[in-house]
């Protein structure tokens, strides 16, 4: 029988979910099998027991929810291109759905699978899942910053915030579902991945409404003082969103419908800063590199190349919380312990990198490894547009002129603590 392949990494959810709706639509129309796939390989040479552990008990309940509609989601342990080289010998594949991705590694692995089926005829589309409105039907281009992007999102965004309808059971067989024995022999045999502290989050669909819930509850009538420490104004659904287990349409509506006064400022933030990150990832292949900041940003960074630095630390130096700066080491030992960060504090963690390397490059790679890493929400649009925003003013307008950082919006320790209102004192031995 033919078979329609939906290949999931970055939408782990059933609710709300357009690429797995698009591949149903089209086994449906087509009177074809479909199959939901999830590889676990290495991609991406970040992986822990932390973020792996979390994804991968979100793509068990992915699965416990896909078997309910009797569509199979299979766990493999092996490269999508060897698994689909296997599917075009042995099955009649009629397409392969999956994500729009814009990181170079996934988009690269992309390219070599379509080029693949495209020899044998079979269809490879990508759908956009992470995003309230496509990147393309956002903007056609890389835009500057929020004040050029946000009126041409603003001006659509409703128009694609209307939930797809739930799917109905298929009528197939619906065998060798991910399960939890498979589970815990992946995550046994993960020795290889580094060994770090659980996340306190809950992992999953179910768990990220639910979060979704609880901020709109208690944390949305304190989000306009979200700076500070103890406000719980934090919403805490960025790793929800960076593996794709809460819809960007559903939080956004849940949200507006409350008619909160705070309601706008958290979309500001949800749609028009998330979405821009995406756009300056999709635009920009040197997300990740001084190379991709703007003219003036690299230029004054030139200019201040060669002045002197009270401290420099190494990699290590950084990953084991060891510098003089107290409050600095209080945010990375929490980045550590826990792979969250309060968002105000995880800029300047990100921001003083700059100060204490010998160049920006060097903080750029050294920010990327801790945050991709050590963060639930590690290697995502958003954490590459926030690391060079914080170094290199992506997105951002000059300031004023001042050793090392130049023209870059400077922060400072005295200045955190006053923003956060958080009562930090350094521990007496």
């Amino acid at each position: 029988m033919r078979k329609v392949i939906y290949w999931t990494s970055r939408a782990i959810r059933v609710e709300d979910n357009p690429a797995l709706f698009h591949a149903y639509q089209h086994a449906v129309d087509h009177d074809a099998q479909l199959e939901v796939v999830f590889f676990v390989w290495p991609l991406f040479d970040s992986a822990n027991m932390r973020n792996m552990d979390f994804l991968l008990h979100g793509v068990l309940e992915m699965a416990n929810k896909l078997t309910a509609l009797h569509i199979p989601l299979r766990v493999y342990q092996s490269d999508p291109i060897q698994y689909f080289s296997n599917e075009l010998n042995t099955s009649r594949l009629l397409m392969v759905v999956t994500e729009q991705h814009v990181l170079k590694p996934v988009k690269q692995v992309h390219q070599k699978v379509k080029d693949l089926l495209s020899k044998q005829g079979v269809a490879f589309d990508t759908v956009n899942t992470a995003m309230v409105v496509p990147i393309e039907m956002a903007s056609d281009k890389l835009e500057y910053a929020a004040r050029t992007f946000r009126p041409k999102i603003m001006s659509v965004y409703k128009d694609y915030l209307p939930l797809l309808p739930l799917l109905r059971p298929l009528n197939q067989a619906c065998e060798g579902v991910f399960d939890q024995r498979q589970l815990n022999q992946i995550l046994e045999s993960g020795h290889h991945w580094q060994q770090l502290p659980l996340s306190f989050l809950v992992p999953g669909e179910t768990a990220a409404k639910e979060r979704l819930a609880q901020f709109i509850q208690h944390g949305l009538p304190h989000y306009h003082r979200r700076n500070e420490y103890h406000s719980q104004g934090q919403s805490m659904l960025s790793a929800y969103l960076h593996f794709g287990m809460l819809s960007p349409k559903i939080m956004i509506r849940e949200v507006e419908k409350t008619g909160h006064a705070n309601a706008p400022l958290f979309v500001e933030e949800a749609l028009v800063r998330r979405e821009l990150a995406e756009n300056y990832c999709h635009y920009n292949e040197n997300y990740d590199s001084l190379k991709g900041a703007w003219p003036w940003a690299i230029e004054t960074l030139k200019q201040h190349l060669h002045d002197p630095r009270e401290y420099e630390y190494t990699l290590e130096q950084f990953e084991a919380a060891n510098t003089h700066d107290d409050l600095w080491n209080f945010c990375q030992k929490q980045v550590l312990d826990t792979g969250c960060l309060h968002s105000y504090l995880r800029m300047y963690w990100a921001k003083m990198v700059l100060y204490w390397t010998k160049q920006p490059q060097d903080a750029i790679k050294i920010l990327i490894h801790l945050n991709d890493t050590y963060m639930l929400d590690g290697r995502d649009p958003n954490g590459y547009t926030g690391i060079m925003w914080s170094v290199a003013g992506v997105h951002d307008r000059p300031w004023f002129n001042k050793p090392i950082t130049g023209l870059i919006r400077p922060m400072s320790k005295n200045g955190t603590l006053k923003k956060t209102k958080l009562d930090f004192k350094i521990p007496t031995e």
